[in-house]
């Protein structure tokens, strides 16, 4: 069978992306499979977005195909149409748009809650009746879309390498994981540190911070940096898979924070692949209770969940100052994340895909 997969993202190399490549690689081993390129990614190229996306996400492309695609923005709907149709099936992460399909089955994937979208005219009908099935990434995001989204739906949690990633011998590393970008709020997590240094019993504890940077991120990374002149702050920018899972292994607490002090539902965590992926390295998380976070942490058996800085700082401090009860949350935290392991997502894509050899 052929079939096709097209991200628009894809130089992001982000939650979405590792989503939409592991479709690919799981159904490279029995068809034929093409990931479509748009005159954006082609700017990459890519043999480069290949390399790239199987390194950053220990993933096996080889015989995944990157192609020039009439599709994203400028392509003619008489090109795509024709396009399509040689596809047995086709995933996209949408942002919100859509077009008319014309493959034999035809899957959209959405990844963050989409409010008010075209999917309501009456052209947008129409276009989503071409759609077989969304699978959304979490209950959260599809709790905040499915009503302008009517049609038949399935979560499909994002695949985590729970498997890869293994507790280590544990230092005293608070860790927090993700782009470095204001809607992580990477700046709170750095004054909330400060904060705990000074208030509580915390003495060789260290907060460390990693994620993807890229150029529009620069300014706001440098801005932490000033912030946290003078504390025991790490900052690990565009760090190879390795060393994260390494520093998954290492660290005892994760923080997470995204979405706080915000009600607008596409601000917050749309899953948490993250934190899922911290609880795999034996880290006890610590994050704030709103979005796909509350699907993934059952608060007070595998992790703590917070609504204010300083309930975050409390139950940290708490799980700092009681060894026995770290441990406990810790083991805890590792069962959980077995419920979010690549084997379960290529279980359900393959069932709510129907695709066989």
């Amino acid at each position: 069978m052929k079939i096709a997969v097209y991200s628009p993202y894809l130089d992001t190399f982000g939650g979405g992306e590792k989503y939409m490549m592991t479709i690919a690689e799981t159904f490279s081993r029995d068809h034929n499979v093409e990931v479509l390129l748009d005159r954006h990614l082609l700017n990459f190229g890519g043999e480069y977005l290949k390399n790239e996306l199987s390194k950053r996400f220990s993933l096996n492309l080889q015989k995944v195909s990157f192609i020039e695609a009439p599709v994203g923005r400028g392509a003619a709907i008489l090109d795509r149409s024709f396009f399509l149709k040689k596809y047995d099936a086709f995933f996209y992460l949408t942002d919100g748009s859509i077009f008319y399909p014309t493959a034999g089955k035809n899957i959209l994937h959405i990844q963050s809650p989409l409010v008010g979208q075209p999917a309501q005219s009456l052209w947008g009908k129409l276009k989503l009746k071409g759609w077989d099935l969304i699978i959304y990434n979490s209950g959260f995001t599809k709790e905040h879309s499915v009503k302008n989204w009517p049609l038949r739906s399935e979560i499909i949690y994002p695949p985590v390498d729970t498997d890869i990633i293994k507790p280590l011998e544990k230092k005293k590393y608070i860790l927090s994981v993700g782009r470095f970008t204001p809607v992580k709020k990477q700046a709170d997590l750095i004054e909330a540190f400060k904060s705990l240094l000074n208030e509580y019993s915390v003495d060789g504890w260290s907060l460390h911070l990693a994620g993807s940077a890229g150029k529009g991120d620069m300014d706001y990374s440098d801005e932490l940096r000033d912030l946290a002149q003078g504390l025991p702050v790490k900052f690990y920018p565009n760090m190879d898979y390795k060393g994260l899972v390494k520093l998954y292994g290492q660290s005892s607490i994760y923080w997470h924070a995204a979405g706080f002090g915000e009600i607008d539902p596409t601000k917050m965590e749309h899953f948490g692949i993250s934190t899922v992926e911290a609880m795999a390295g034996g880290c006890v998380p610590v994050v704030i209770g709103k979005g796909g976070q509350l699907e993934i942490i059952e608060d007070q058996i595998s992790g703590y969940l917070w609504n204010t800085i300083d309930e975050c700082k409390e139950l940290t401090a708490e799980v700092i100052s009681d060894e026995r009860l770290r441990s406990r949350l810790s083991e805890n935290a590792v069962s959980r994340s077995k419920k979010f392991n690549k084997d379960k997502f290529i279980e359900n894509i393959l069932r709510i895909s129907h695709l066989t050899k």
